[in-house]
Order: C-alpha cells, then structure tokens, then sequence
C-alpha cells in the first residue's frame, strides 16, 4: 500500500492555478485504485471547471462542473483528507449561475470567489 499526499494538487486549486491543479489531480487519477478514481477524476474536472469559467468558456466550465459534482457526491462528506461536502456547497452556485446564464443570457458570470479545498494538513491517501 502507497500513501500519497495531495497537499500539493490541493495548494494549486486554492491559488488558482486550475489548469496546473488539473495536471496534478489527472496524474494521481490514471494511476490511482478504483476506490479512489472518480475522487481524482472529479477534482480533475472541477479544476478544469475553474479554468474554463475564467476564461470564459461557460460551456465547458459548466460540463466540468456537472460532471464533477456527480462523481465527488458519490463519496463522503469528508474523504481524503478533502472537505468535499464545504467544496461541493461552494462549486453548486457557479454550477447554477452557469445554468441561468444559458437559460437567459443576461449576464456574465462573474469569476470571482472561486471555491477553496479544505483539507486536513498531512492527510496520506492509501492506494
């Protein structure tokens, strides 16, 4: 068994370095055991969800978003070392705003308070 710390995927995301945190997360995720890839595949794509909804792809950031809210509900609250349960909470409004966005048209979504990971300093993954 391997542990692995995700501190440094986790400290991408929360700097916004999205495009960066995906390569790290999508690493972990090819390699990873099965109880643990669509952990890795959700992060990965909220990353990218980030990433697109600055730059303005609302399209793809909303995909992302929806298919990565799909995956990480599938795990606990907590899993990781990962508040996923705080995280979801704060990915969901975007996930809604991008919605109304194409339902409307109206506005812009704005990039700004992107989501935070909290996670549990030292926490070693089991693979």
């Amino acid at each position: 068994m391997t542990l692995i710390d995700i501190k440094e995927g986790v400290e991408l995301f929360n700097n916004e370095e999205f495009f960066a945190a995906h390569d790290y997360f999508e690493e972990l995720w090819i390699k990873a055991e099965s109880q643990n890839r669509l952990f890795f595949q959700g992060m990965v794509q909220l990353a990218v969800g980030c990433y697109h909804l600055i730059c303005k792809n609302y399209k793809g950031s909303l995909s992302q978003f929806t298919r990565g809210i799909s995956k990480l509900e599938q795990y606990p609250h907590e899993y990781n070392g990962v508040n996923l349960g705080h995280l979801l909470i704060q990915i969901k409004p975007f996930k809604q705003q991008l919605e109304y966005y194409f339902e409307d048209k109206v506005a812009e979504v704005a990039p700004v308070n992107l989501p935070k990971v909290v996670y549990q300093i030292n926490y070693k993954v089991k693979e």
